[in-house]
């Protein structure tokens, strides 16, 4: 038993340290009757729970839809650049955050509580613009609050969503 907790303890390190998002599992460990350390369950756990519960709260998004956006945009990966300069846990773009309020520098967006605040702040407008339908919140997040005709990229986003919704029931 010492020795998977130590070999455990090192593998969630090394997930930490390099930022490595599937392994947001918790593993439930036995004993058998014979002596040998079995797993029992593993229990999915969400990063950054807290911060998004509360912020998605603060914006009326429902928090299964904020954390299929996350996961879908970066993975959990605060750390995450996209191909057009999109930034953080939810790959929000600076003139996007700075259209809604932002001040700060390029780099204080990849700080999980302020890229939350702003991403939040778009997903939350774009979930009332499309009077909370899914893929027209997800079509009006990622092709701007003006989008009306859903495009191939947000297509196979919106499935993205759903398949992880639904595997959250």
């Amino acid at each position: 038993m010492q020795f998977l907790k130590i070999f455990l303890s090192a593998v969630f390190a090394v997930f930490f340290v390099f930022d490595i998002s599937w392994a947001h599992t918790v593993l439930n460990v036995a004993r058998s009757s014979e002596g040998t350390e079995i797993i029992t369950s593993k229990i999915p756990v969400r990063p950054y729970e807290f911060l998004i519960q509360k912020i998605a709260n603060k914006y009326n998004v429902p928090i299964n839809l904020a954390h299929a956006v996350v996961r879908v945009e970066s993975d959990y990966k605060a750390r995450t650049k996209g191909a057009a300069g999109e930034i953080g846990l939810m790959q929000i773009k600076p003139s996007t955050a700075r259209g809604l309020g932002f001040k700060g520098s390029v780099h204080d967006l990849y700080d999980p509580a302020t890229n939350l605040e702003y991403g939040m702040r778009y997903l939350a407008r774009a979930y009332k613009l499309s009077a909370g339908d899914t893929c027209g919140t997800i079509l009006k997040y990622n092709a701007g609050h003006a989008a009306k005709k859903m495009n191939s990229i947000s297509e196979k986003y919106c499935s993205k969503v759903k398949t992880y919704l639904a595997s959250l029931k």
